[in-house]
């Protein structure tokens, strides 16, 4: 019984880590967003 509550609650954790760092690193280009690449001369939109 006590080693399954500690299971779960250690795959509890691991998937909230995993979660956190997946949203921390998914909207940067790179990880912690230290590098941004420059836009390619083909996307960028004519004024």
């Amino acid at each position: 019984m006590m080693k399954n509550r500690i299971s779960k609650l250690v795959l509890n954790a691991t998937a909230n880590v995993c979660v956190l760092v997946a949203n921390s690193t998914s909207a940067s280009a790179c990880l912690f967003s230290f590098y941004q690449p420059k836009e390619p001369k083909s996307l960028k939109k004519d004024k």
